[in-house]
């Protein structure tokens, strides 16, 4: 399992009380759990070992406090077991030069895998008008618009656009691309995932 940790997750709008590093960790925990309890063994790269110990939220909770590194919105170079399961939780608006090869690396060890894009409901609808100042959480600059309901059907294109980008490197690899929006249930991914 690995969930995405960077400064991008930590994003909620008025539209929803969850930011998507908080659904992503839930369901992180309690896919854990399922997995656990059914005889598999989960680990998180670089964070924790895979383990089949069945107190595996608290675990992963230790190490997640614990791991003081710096994150990126994409997962760690990693060679998962062959014919492992791998699932990845995140916002994935890195280019998708960057998701191609971490998909390929990950799938080149025979591992199949599930990408679940967690997405605020604001960062599909661009409910935003009038003047506003947009920041780019990880430091890389801001952008002032003057009126920004002009912006959203260009917006909603790119977003479409680099959605299917991402679904079609998942496909090419045999995996699974899931979008889940933070203002729907956990639930519903986690069946959707089990």
């Amino acid at each position: 399992l690995w969930a995405d940790r960077s400064p991008s997750m930590d994003f909620n709008s008025h539209l929803t009380e969850w930011s998507k590093l908080e659904r992503a960790l839930v369901v992180s925990f309690a896919l854990a759990e399922v997995l656990v309890q059914g005889g598999e063994r989960v680990g998180i790269p670089e964070v924790m070992r895979p383990t089949a110990n069945r107190n595996v939220i608290g675990k992963m909770a230790q190490a997640i406090v614990h791991d003081i590194s710096e994150r990126s919105s994409l997962p760690p170079d990693f060679a998962p077991a062959p014919f492992s399961e791998v699932l990845l939780l995140s916002d994935f608006w890195s280019p998708v030069s960057e998701f191609r090869r971490i998909i390929g690396q990950l799938a080149a060890n025979v591992a199949r895998g599930h990408v679940v894009q967690v997405v605020d409901p604001a960062e599909e609808s661009f409910p935003y008008m009038g003047r506003v100042e947009f920041v780019e959480p990880e430091g890389l600059g801001s952008i002032t618009a003057g009126r920004a309901e002009t912006w959203r059907s260009e917006y909603q294109t790119l977003v479409a656009n680099h959605r299917a980008a991402l679904r079609a490197e998942t496909e090419q690899f045999g995996w699974t691309f899931t979008v889940h929006r933070t203002d729907r249930g956990p639930t519903e991914l986690l069946f959707a995932l089990h």
